[in-house]
């Protein structure tokens, strides 16, 4: 991958160790004046170190610096920070086409090509694919490319076009080459992102349906809000726990790092394009702006119970949807024409350049001050 840095050794922060120094009874007493003294400047100590964020090691550090005096750890020096744990080793990228950069252009040689619709006849008899569409504009790749953000290991994207959770935990059936997303997880991952949860609620076929046979519908037939609306909401409350316990999984195979999920954008501009180039009628746009909003809300939950960090994007992206003013739109409206035999681009209704730098932006606010769903 492009920006590839040298791969050092994950930085560890150190344990305070337990147990330590003992004197017999009655060996050294002190005064009773002396303990007064000794006990304020513990409760001294102890105050700085609530200052620092850490208390139990400074009150630890404290005690053993005025009763004892000689190897306690100097806390002030050890503490990592938040920041300096994410870029202390490996940056690992999962996810699906909102974290790939789908609709951004610029994709790496080999996520980009599908032979099975290639009329070349040098390519006949040769069905091999792989439509990751992995873009060198990703929200990922603008934040290791930062000059801001020195990450002591190196890069691995592993996020593809069209992920759903079962990508993560088995080989990716839809992409040659497509290891589970998991397995690029280890010790000396200090970082993870990810985009996931849009294809296992299904909602790319919403919104086929809803540009098919939007608004009130086609007379006899189930409009895409009829059909959709209910089994879009059991299925974010199913979805739930299996965030839940993929979170987790992460968590146990990258124990080091630091998790930030990234939610989903609003598609559309408020108030809603009346010109239809998405074809898409107003009330359903506001309908599905609703749904991505029920989404992020419980993908923070999700993250609350699994102790991750998340990232809403809705706010950011305010102004910004389909619909908005040339230049302003970070969302891509529809796009008739795919590569090879598509109809439409599969980047339509997808963040574009503009859009991932932005999301880059609320992930670098979010590494240098984390703040927890």
């Amino acid at each position: 991958m492009p920006g590839e840095r040298p791969r050092d050794a994950a930085v560890r922060s150190r344990g305070v160790p337990r147990g330590g120094h003992t004197t017999e009874r009655g060996s050294a007493g002190l005064e009773y004046g002396g303990i007064i003294a000794a006990a304020a400047l513990v409760v001294a100590a102890v105050l700085f170190g609530i200052v620092q964020g850490d208390l139990a090691r400074h009150t630890t550090n404290a005690v053993c610096r005025i009763f004892l005096g000689e190897g306690c750890e100097d806390t002030a020096q050890s503490v990592q920070t938040a920041l300096e744990k994410a870029l202390s080793g490996d940056y690992v990228a999962l996810g699906d086409s909102f974290a790939s950069g789908e609709g951004a252009g610029d994709y790496h040689d080999g996520t980009n090509y599908d032979n099975r619709d290639d009329w070349d006849p040098g390519n006949w008899g040769d069905d091999s694919h792989n439509r990751c569409r992995r873009s060198t504009s990703s929200y990922a790749e603008q934040t290791y490319a930062s000059p801001e953000f020195d990450f002591a290991g190196g890069f691995t994207a592993v996020y593809c076009s069209g992920a759903t959770q079962t990508d993560l935990d088995n080989p990716n059936g839809s992409n040659d080459g497509e290891g589970p997303q998991l397995d690029a997880l280890t010790e000396d991952t200090s970082l993870v992102t990810m985009s996931i949860g849009g294809n296992d609620l299904g909602f790319g076929a919403v919104l086929q349906d809803c540009v098919l046979n939007g608004g009130s519908g086609v007379p006899f037939t189930d409009g895409c809000q009829a059909k959709w609306d209910e089994k879009l909401d059991q299925r974010l409350e199913d979805l739930k726990p299996e965030l839940v316990a993929l979170y987790t999984r992460m968590r146990e195979k990258a124990p080091n790092a630091r998790i930030v999920i990234m939610g989903y954008p609003r598609l559309f501009n408020d108030p809603p394009s009346q010109e239809l180039n998405n074809m898409l009628f107003s009330e359903d746009q506001v309908w599905m702006n609703g749904k991505a909003d029920q989404l992020n809300a419980m993908l923070r939950e999700a993250c609350r119970e699994a102790g991750v960090e998340f990232i809403d994007p809705t706010q950011a992206f305010l102004g910004h949807g389909v619909g908005a003013p040339d230049g302003e739109q970070w969302i891509n409206d529809l796009d008739w024409g795919g590569p090879g035999l598509a109809v439409t681009d599969p980047g339509s209704f997808h963040p574009n350049a503009q859009g991932h730098a932005a999301m880059a932006a609320l992930l670098a606010e979010q590494l240098r001050n984390p703040r927890y769903p």
